[in-house]
């Protein structure tokens, strides 16, 4: 039985200076019954977040759906996943419980806030909640000083181009150097790498939505469109339904699965930057067995509405499949509650993170109906297990893992995804559009042609066609300023690291 959720004050013991973390332990089940025995001391065994030995990461519960914990949208029961207690002091654990280890940058003394902690089988974690429903120390703003600190490099360019790569702060720097570093060292042990992946599903949960079960890695958003393509069963007669403005990453793999299983492949036409919900609709019948779309579409900008789409498509009993590389990391939004079946993306734009490091997103449902073309010793249970024996797929979604993942570069992504979850989802998202929406003004004052969507469908990509494009890019690179090219229009894609004087920099050299 799990625990229910309960309310403890006034336990003793406190340790300082510190984020989120997770314990490890054997005995969660037993936590809150009997979790006024004992604390935990400030001289438990600590285990550094950030690579090496032990490597831990933050982890949490999924709160009541449509609900905001820490700024992130969760789902699931919160009574049936976590327990709270005043955040001035520690936890309390049973001495029948096992405590492994404990992150030492994962609990912070913070009155007025509660600790939420959540249990994932041996996974006990801890966040950081206001009594307000977000996490405390989470700005509601962004300040200079934490730009400085975690991106340094920004103070010598205006960057905005995020869509085609994003900057990667100082500590995911420092991560990378510090596994190679025990690399190098033959430091550490591959367990302690296992569970540092562990640590990374269950943080994408709490930054995009659904559970850790749901999420495995790979090295691209081409790697899990690929694995999508080439795990759904298609009956005779099926067809794929995609839209001519997609990065090839997520029209490649379905022209190919189209010829491969003898599926027609409709493709929508865009009018103005868009593709509508209404133009897949009109494209959509009882034989659709796939809808593939961005949820930002990587050159325009234009956002969809994933949740209208994702009606349409279950309604004929096919799978949505959306590629997120161009939302993930900027945008607030939870893919469970979009009802997604299938998502992909990788590290190195929105995400702040290196390349070589991707994830993809599959529900429960599609769980269920979608098989891996290739297996391997990654994707069975018992992974440590070499001797000779017939092998079961595991049951969720790592069952899509088959070789050896870039392991620096996913060590690398959980420290960026540490640092997006310090900034409440909808903080990033709100800083983002408020500086595209700024360009967006100041493209209007300066009667400079771009695309406007509208706010529902506008996202932190701004395409326009400044004048003498021809000469534009070595003007741009003169002044240190960095956009993309995209289809003969200039993409400029701000994050939540950028400023309106950062637009201003850039109009300046438009004039």
């Amino acid at each position: 039985m799990r625990p229910s959720s309960s309310r403890l004050s006034d336990l003793p013991g406190t340790i300082s200076s510190v984020r989120w973390g997770v314990i490890l332990a054997s005995c969660a089940k037993t936590v809150v019954r009997s979790m006024s025995t004992v604390a935990v001391s400030a001289d438990a065994t600590m285990v550094p977040m950030g690579g090496g030995e032990g490597a831990s990461g933050g982890a949490g519960s999924h709160s009541t759906e449509g609900g905001a914990v820490g700024g992130v949208s969760r789902t699931g029961p919160v009574s049936a996943e976590s327990s709270r207690l005043d955040g001035s002091f520690l936890p309390l654990l049973t001495r029948s419980m096992s405590l492994r280890s404990i992150d030492k940058t994962a609990l912070q003394h913070r009155p007025g806030t509660t600790l939420d902690l959540n249990f994932r089988g041996k996974f006990f974690a801890v966040s950081f909640i206001s009594r307000h429903g977000e996490s405390n120390g989470m700005p509601d703003t962004i300040t200079s000083d934490f730009i400085t600190e975690n991106f340094p490099t920004l103070s010598e360019m205006t960057y905005l181009n995020n869509a085609s790569t994003g900057i990667p702060p100082s500590r995911t720097v420092e991560a990378m150097k510090g596994y190679l570093d025990g690399r190098l060292r033959v430091e550490g042990k591959f367990e302690d790498t296992l569970r540092a992946l562990e640590l990374l599903r269950e943080e994408l949960a709490l930054l995009l939505g659904g559970r850790r079960e749901n999420y495995a890695l790979t090295t691209s958003t081409s790697d899990g469109l690929n694995m999508a393509a080439h795990g759904i069963d298609y009956p005779e007669g099926s067809n794929i339904v995609i839209c001519d403005l997609e990065f090839p990453a997520n029209y490649i793999p379905w022209q190919n699965a189209s010829r491969w299983y003898d599926v027609e492949l409709r493709v929508v036409r865009s009018e103005n930057g868009a593709a509508t919900p209404e133009q897949f609709m009109d494209m959509i019948d009882e034989n659709t067995r796939v809808v593939a779309v961005s949820l930002v579409q990587f050159a325009s900008g234009y956002r969809t509405d994933v949740k209208q789409l994702a009606r349409a498509v279950h309604d004929v009993g096919g799978i949505l499949v959306v590629d997120i590389i161009q939302a993930a990391g900027w945008a607030d939004f939870n893919l469970a509650q979009l009802d997604v079946d299938f998502a992909a993306a990788q590290a190195a734009k929105w995400m702040i993170g290196p390349i070589g490091a991707g994830f993809i997103y599959v529900s429960n449902r599609t769980l269920e109906v979608m098989k891996p073309r290739f297996t391997s010793w990654w994707g069975v249970e018992n992974v440590m297990e070499f001797g000779y024996a017939e092998r079961k797929l595991l049951k969720d979604a790592r069952k899509f893992h088959v070789g050896s993942l870039a392991l620096v570069a996913h060590v690398g992504l959980l420290e960026s995804v540490r640092l997006l979850l310090e900034i409440p989802n909808r903080t990033r998202e709100r800083t983002a559009m408020a500086v595209a929406d700024y360009l967006r003004k100041r493209l209007s004052e300066m009667d400079i042609e771009y695309y406007d969507f509208g706010p529902k469908y506008n996202s932190a990509i701004v395409s326009c066609v400044p004048r003498d494009m021809d000469t534009l890019l070595n003007t741009l690179a003169e002044h240190n300023i960095y956009c993309s090219v995209r289809n003969g229009r200039l993409r400029v894609s701000p994050h939540f690291y950028n400023t309106t004087e950062d637009i201003d920099r850039l109009v300046a050299a438009l004039e």
